[in-house]
């Protein structure tokens, strides 16, 4: 073949290799083409952008990104745009082809460095390397009188025309393996591409190679071949090195939600991680006991049998415990039973040895080139309260009582004190709750409408609110808790059966040795870990983060969300061997993440409150709406209570929803769409074409935007 029509600088044209061309690292390079490759290719507009980009730079009617698999070449986003007089036959867009890989030119781009150009197709099937394809596919190259490619007719029908050109760069990982090339192709002859044009389109392959690890790394984790691979990751990570410590890439303290999802993403990508927990139980969120208790209480009631429910929340746990350490074990996880402690940092090393003590004097040494704490946190404690775990608790001591008192009191007005108190109320308990603030201040990041539809739950169960009451003393009396209370009208005393002080959680960091970092953690009983925007410890030189309710975050979807982003955020510095940069911040973990409150009945909350929005915008600028449950089918068929609502939060310029707020048995199911209408910005005026699966509670989203609807446009016409 020859390169006479066109610059020779740069360029490169194949040779024959007496057969299929197989590169020397064919093993490690089918290995990374199974980790890479994506299938529904079409539906990443980065690739289908880059493919457009190399169209309309270089005027060729064909482009796309292939990769060379084992027996095939999978050809994503492919394009074929007929030019100049043809240019009003209808595109071909074929977006996922698989051609046979012997029949391909690409096989031979990825022998070359960088690219290779082909300016003359037909000499090129005429000539040595052209011997190399198969007989009948060569035949028919001839009969065209060059490559064969698919082309467009003026009909939208397919037929086949010889390709004249062809110019291909290699698209190369971090790690120099040539997974694929990316390619333009013209039926006609380009004595303009030249040098120059090599170094663009080159420019577009790394940017389709960093597009493709950057998604299987980040967005679409791992594969066959890597789970496949996980359970001898595991077996290795077991045997301790020369210095009688075990090295990981990550260690993970905590096998919380947050602390599980950070180790199976890690491990996920080949990694080798350990999960350390104390615990022999574990995994499910910090409320389960609560959350047990509430289904055992709205379906006996009154008659709920205490060590039926002990039984049941025991049975639970440990289910769900054992769930979590088969997925463990899946993700290749290595689950080391202990308590872990940062024992040391290396700036040298960029190490950091975590310590984990399993039993007197059983200490065992890890270190890891990251670290993740996800310990959780633990009811807060006031000095002057004499809790003894009979009469007198705080909210976790409480789930250890052993048996169902009469009377309750409950000092704090925070979400776990509320879900006590519906729950106990349920069962048939007399309670009080005592609010240090007025009504008007119950329950301040709650919309209003939710408050006052709790407070009248509240009332309704007969559950006693004082309102501006502060507990002046706890003591013993018996076998039950005599407290002096203060309020407007003065002081009293009163005697409980139990009592519980439910004001507050404070992060479990006391014991995990973070005074062994570079400089002091400047912990307090009150106050989380000190980190950045990234959630890493400032404290600390090498990579540590912390999730979960030690950074702050009190609910565990937000603390999944956290982790999720600690994640993003060491797979680069873990897998590619980059230094974090420190301009990217962790996710917003209260944005579209929706919060669940699990009083009876349950309530949940999405976005912004009616307060807030008008904080935000002007109170003039947002529109509110209250649907009833009751006002479905469904609602209407089951006998829902008339109290049980959504309410949607709008913006008036553009209907745009800015909070879902719901009431009632069924708003945890609800509150996912509402999620997902607040982060994507939905208008209620798109929401109102919305189908739902007859007859369902979601439902009522629509029947919410034409209320909304309404609304806004009563307001435009001037009516009251």
């Amino acid at each position: 073949m020859t390169t006479s029509s066109i610059p020779t600088d740069g360029l490169r044209s194949p040779k024959s290799y007496g057969g299929q061309p197989i590169p020397e690292n064919e093993e490690a390079r089918l290995g990374a083409v199974v980790g890479l490759n994506q299938v529904h290719s079409e539906t990443q507009p980065a690739l289908v952008a880059l493919r457009n980009t190399a169209q309309r730079l270089f005027q060729t009617p064909v482009a796309f990104i292939g990769m060379i698999e084992e027996e095939t070449q999978r050809l994503l986003t492919v394009c074929i745009a007929p030019q100049g007089a043809e240019s009003t036959t209808p595109t071909a867009d074929f977006k996922d082809m698989v051609t046979p890989r012997d029949c391909s030119i690409c096989q031979y781009t990825i022998m070359e460095k960088d690219h290779l150009v082909i300016p003359d197709m037909d000499a090129f099937m005429r000539g040595e390397v052209g011997s190399d394809f198969p007989e009948e596919f060569r035949q028919q190259a001839s009969e065209l009188g060059g490559y064969p490619i698919p082309w467009p007719t003026p009909d939208g029908e397919i037929e086949l025309r010889p390709a004249h050109f062809y110019a291909g760069a290699t698209i190369r990982t971090r790690e120099g393996l040539h997974i694929g090339t990316f390619c333009v192709v013209d039926v006609v002859p380009r004595p303009d591409f030249g040098a120059a044009q090599i170094q663009i389109l080159e420019s577009l392959a790394g940017q389709a190679a960093e597009y493709l690890e950057d998604r299987a790394l980040l967005r679409f984790p791992a594969n066959l071949r890597l789970l496949q691979q996980a359970g001898e990751q595991q077996r290795d990570a077991s045997a301790p090195s020369d210095d009688g410590q075990t090295r990981f890439d990550a260690v993970v303290l905590g096998g919380g939600p947050a602390g599980t999802t950070a180790a199976c993403r890690l491990s996920f990508q080949g990694l080798r991680v350990a999960l350390v927990e104390p615990k022999a139980v574990f995994g499910a969120p910090t409320g389960i006991n609560s959350k047990v208790l509430r289904e055992v209480a709205m379906e006996h009631g009154s008659g709920a049998n205490w060590d039926q429910i002990a039984e049941i929340r025991e049975l639970i746990g440990a289910r769900d415990a054992a769930r979590i350490q088969t997925q463990l074990k899946r993700y290749g996880v290595s689950l080391i039973q202990g308590r872990g402690a940062i024992a040391g940092v290396s700036s040298e090393t960029g190490e950091t040895t975590v310590e984990v003590s399993s039993g007197p004097g059983e200490i065992r040494r890890l270190s890891t080139r990251a670290a993740v704490l996800s310990t959780g946190s633990k009811a807060r404690r006031l000095a002057h309260i004499p809790f003894d775990n009979e009469c007198i608790f705080d909210s976790d001591s409480i789930n250890a009582i052993g048996r169902k008192p009469k009377s309750l009191f409950i000092q704090g007005t925070g979400v776990i004190a509320l879900e006590y108190a519906t729950i106990f109320a349920a069962m048939g308990v007399d309670v009080t709750i005592a609010a240090r603030g007025s009504r008007e201040r119950f329950l301040p990041k709650l919309d209003v409408a939710l408050r006052d539809a709790l407070v009248a739950e509240l009332e309704a169960q007969g559950v006693e609110v004082l309102f501006e009451c502060s507990v002046e003393e706890w003591e013993r009396s018996g076998d039950a808790a005599r407290l002096k209370l203060s309020g407007p009208s003065g002081s009293t005393t009163r005697e409980f059966e139990a009592a519980m002080s439910a004001v507050g959680r404070v992060p479990a960091t006391q014991e995990l040795g973070l005074d062994s970092l570079n400089s002091p953690a400047q912990l307090s009983e009150a106050r989380a870990l000190e980190m950045d925007e990234r959630l890493r410890l400032r404290a600390s030189t090498n990579p540590i983060y912390a999730v979960g309710d030690i950074s702050g975050s009190g609910l565990a979807c937000q603390a999944v969300v956290q982790a999720q982003g600690v994640v993003n955020e060491l797979l680069p510095q873990l897998v590619q061997g980059k230094s974090s940069g420190g301009s990217a911040s962790a996710p917003d973990s209260s944005l579209g993440t929706a919060s669940v409150v699990w009083a009876i009945p349950e309530l949940a909350f999405v976005g912004k409150t009616e307060h807030e929005a008008s904080d935000a915008f002007g109170p003039s600028d947002v529109v509110s709406v209250i649907t009833r449950f009751a006002d479905t089918i469904r609602g209407s068929l089951h006998g829902l209570p008339e109290s049980y609502f959504l309410k949607l939060v709008c913006l008036r310029q553009d209907g745009r929803i800015l909070g879902v707020h719901v009431y009632g048995e069924g708003a945890s199911e609800l509150i996912h769409l509402g999620a997902s209408l607040v982060s994507s910005a939905e208008s209620v005026f798109k929401l109102q074409y919305r189908t739902f699966p007859a007859v369902t509670l979601h439902e009522i989203y629509r029947n919410a935007a034409l209320q909304a609807i309404d609304t806004l446009s009563e307001s435009l016409r001037g009516e009251p």
